[in-house]
């Protein structure tokens, strides 16, 4: 929950949050719950195919995700930092991801020990640049005990101060702590030292940072919601009414099946002689409370339902080609019947999923990319690790002079390879003589260099043998 009016009042700033914004993202908490608002008047069901469409899309982007830590220097830096990143980043990459992906955005904040993400029902945008970046925000967190509700607000902001002429650019943390008897009322302010919170210090200053303590990882989709909010929109904010359709037409077909069973309708007579002498009619006899036949003469009439699978199936899968090119996927990426694109040669596999790759390399850049001015690298996960690297510098877990010690390298699937089709090549090459075998073992096998060259050299061996004795044998 989000308790803005309160916030503002309590550290008197500004936030920015939309009723647009907040009214999307009670929605997607609706969807996210299973429980969408074209439920609530209804008898149909979900298929919360908007959890599979986010799923989808953590898989491809995180498919072979690895993040290497290595410093410039000695120092302790390196190795705390990979195993801060190992433990809250990678161990939940996927995750952490489908929330990006469906939320629209989710904020990388430090914790105490690591990273925690937020959704954006946890967080209020309080400041921002002209390019969207948020620059201030203030951070929720809420507990329950003994009846009562707790709710711990952080506000995250740079600020300005001059001492003797001189400016100086200062990270400052501010944080108030709330009880209330209500989940739904923010309470009355309290001391950090009355909640479990006690160890953390209402005020915190820290000089020297270049970036806030926190990254807003934000969804590579135009947010038509509303295009002046720094917050980012899911993929699939732009086909709601879609998947609405998808709901109703699952629901059509499923009620369907249900209600396909063959029954047998029974005159009302058929149904007071058995009432009267106490027989037990099957699960199949339907009583229509009405005369059949008028005269008595046709007491039973069979039902035999006809289910419209195939008009229903092409419904479903023109739904879901909408929906599916809406959210980046490639034409037929979702079938109903689980077929597949057809295509003869992995080169037209690439070409026809071609816009389902590069928009999940667009998400990728949103993590990892080269820097515009060509020097290094830029993104999430490298503000991420800024972070992780100041907080274990201010936090006195290693030394000052280990500040900065540490690259970043990030390395993905290529989602445009084929496997079988280099396979192929490169063995073709390899025959040729334009590639070592044991080089072939080693891409495409798994083996070390040392075991494919053993492998090789016991083949030639082998093969040296056969024909020597082939040799022997024709003299003879």
């Amino acid at each position: 929950m989000l308790f803005k009016t309160d916030a503002e009042k309590a550290f008197k700033v500004e936030t920015y949050l939309s009723p647009e914004m907040d009214a999307a993202i009670k929605l997607w908490e609706q969807m996210e719950s299973g429980k969408p608002p074209w439920l609530q008047d209804s008898d149909g069901r979900t298929v919360t195919f908007w959890n599979t469409i986010a799923e989808e899309w953590a898989k491809l982007i995180t498919q072979n995700i690895d993040i290497k830590v290595q410093g410039i220097r000695s120092g302790e830096m390196p190795e705390k930092m990979q195993g801060i990143i190992d433990k809250y980043f990678l161990k939940n990459a996927r995750d952490n991801i489908h929330a990006m992906v469906f939320w629209g955005g989710i904020m990388a904040k430090w914790d105490g020990e690591g990273i925690e993400f937020l959704k954006p029902n946890m967080f209020l945008p309080a400041e921002y640049d002209s390019s969207g970046e948020i620059k201030a925000a203030i951070f929720f967190s809420y507990y329950q005990a003994d009846k009562k509700f707790y709710t711990k607000a952080e506000w995250h902001r740079f600020e300005t101060e001059t001492k003797d002429g001189v400016s100086t650019r200062i990270y400052h943390v501010s944080t108030k702590a709330f009880r209330s008897d209500n989940q739904d009322d923010i309470g009355r302010e309290v001391r950090l030292s009355e909640t479990k919170w006690k160890d953390i210090e209402p005020e915190f200053w820290a000089e020297n940072l270049e970036k806030p303590l926190f990254r807003y990882i934000k969804c590579p989709v135009y947010n038509f919601v509303d295009s002046d909010s720094p917050m980012g929109v899911p993929c699939f904010a732009n086909c709601t009414e879609e998947l609405r359709w998808l709901d109703i037409a699952m629901s059509t077909m499923g009620t369907e099946t249900e209600n396909s069973t063959p029954m047998m309708m029974v005159d009302q007579s058929v149904i007071q002689y058995a009432t009267m002498n106490g027989i037990q009619l099957p699960k199949f006899i339907m009583n229509t409370g009405i005369d059949l036949s008028g005269d008595g003469s046709k007491p039973v009439e069979q039902w035999q339902p006809q289910l419209q699978v195939t008009s229903r199936k092409e419904g479903i899968n023109f739904y879901l080609s909408v929906i599916g090119y809406k959210c980046g996927f490639d034409p037929g990426y979702f079938v109903f019947d689980g077929q597949n694109i057809q295509a003869t040669t992995a080169t037209q596999v690439r070409v026809t999923q071609k816009r389902t790759a590069d928009t999940a390399l667009s998400y990728r850049d949103v993590l990892d990319k080269p820097n515009t001015n060509g020097d290094g690298r830029v993104g999430a996960i490298h503000d991420i690790a800024y972070i992780i690297n100041a907080m274990l510098v201010i936090n006195g877990d290693v030394p000052l002079s280990d500040n900065g010690n540490y690259e970043l390298f990030c390395s993905f699937a290529d989602l445009l390879k084929n496997e079988e089709e280099d396979a192929a090549m490169d063995l073709q090459l390899a025959n040729q003589g334009y590639m070592a075998k044991f080089r072939w073992l080693v891409l495409h096998r798994g083996y070390t260099e040392e075991d494919a060259k053993q492998m090789v050299q016991e083949a030639v061996e082998e093969s040296r043998a056969n024909a020597q004795d082939e040799r022997l044998f024709g003299e003879e």
